[in-house]
């Protein structure tokens, strides 16, 4: 099993650690990473809206990349794997468009072909063989009651995302994070406005003060169920949940605070790694205390 990593913009400069344990457990599962000369995917909260075809042409650049090596590509961001796995499709679909974009891609030396395939890490774990090394190589369980926090990009819109898997109401609710961490002994529990938007993309490109009233709303929610951490898949929303947490506890005189978890690092205890391996030491709401309390320190 062997894919083009592609890390993004956000995780290499501000979550190396979400690189790292991401690196560490498909060491062990035996998922090799190849590292390729990619470029910003690019965000389509930002360039998408304001020049489709540009927007287009940069994703298709990344994806050629690929294609040169033969490899599909595996991504670590809701983000980059909308944009990226949307361009492919509708590259692949759209005769016009791609002979456009490539008569660009050309002056470049690359030209879209249409042979690989874009995926997530969430994905990629899923997969049965992969979960049965998860169970062989597992050395504890990870007994916390988690809530699991998807993002916006991750499915949306599951015409592109996820057609393959659509209800015949035309809607995709996704569940693999919540049946992959029940494996290593998690408790995935639900809660209100579990699909609601973190708040970062609104944070990010208007309001900020209206993105972090986003995530207080949906922190209240999580707060009422008693759950002890979120798992995300996502920088951004990673981002907005831990950075998130300080602003709104010092504005707010709030001091209830639960840790939050890139889904890799969760796998990661289960595999047997430390806190500090997983770059747990750097997270501004810190795991430690939970951890110790269930014997994981």
């Amino acid at each position: 099993m062997k894919y083009a990593l592609y890390l993004g913009c956000a995780i290499p400069i501000k979550y190396p650690g979400f690189e790292a344990t991401t690196r560490l457990v498909c060491e062990r599962l035996g998922i090799e990473l190849v590292d390729l000369p990619f470029a910003c995917c690019p965000p389509g909260t930002s360039m998408k809206m304001v020049h489709y075809d540009s927007w287009l042409v940069l994703a298709a650049r990344n994806l050629c990349v690929a294609e040169e090596a033969g490899l599909d590509v595996l991504t670590l961001c809701s983000g980059c794997v909308n944009t990226l796995k949307e361009a492919n499709t509708i590259l692949k679909k759209q005769d016009a468009r791609r002979r456009k974009v490539n008569r660009v891609l050309e002056d470049h030396g690359r030209h879209f072909a249409g042979t690989i395939e874009v995926t997530h890490i969430l994905d990629v774990l899923y997969q049965d063989a992969v979960v049965e090394k998860i169970v062989r190589k597992m050395e504890r369980e990870v007994p916390l009651r988690v809530g699991c926090h998807y993002g916006c990009h991750y499915f949306r819109p599951p015409k592109y995302m996820y057609p393959e898997e659509l209800s015949p109401s035309e809607s995709y609710v996704p569940v693999k994070m919540d049946h992959l961490l029940s494996i290593i002994g998690v408790e995935p529990t639900e809660y209100s406005r579990k699909f609601l938007c973190c708040g970062s993309p609104l944070g990010a490109n208007m309001d900020q003060d209206a993105g972090y009233a986003i995530t207080r709303q949906k922190l209240g929610h999580i707060h009422d169920r008693n759950i002890q951490a979120l798992s995300v898949i996502c920088p951004s929303c990673f981002e907005q949940f831990d950075m998130g947490q300080v602003v709104l506890s010092r504005k707010f005189k709030d001091n209830r605070k639960v840790p939050v978890f890139y889904l890799t690092q969760l796998i990661g205890l289960a595999l047997g790694m430390k806190y500090r391996e997983l770059g747990l030491d750097v997270h501004r709401v810190k795991s430690r205390k939970l951890l110790e309390e269930i014997g994981m320190a």
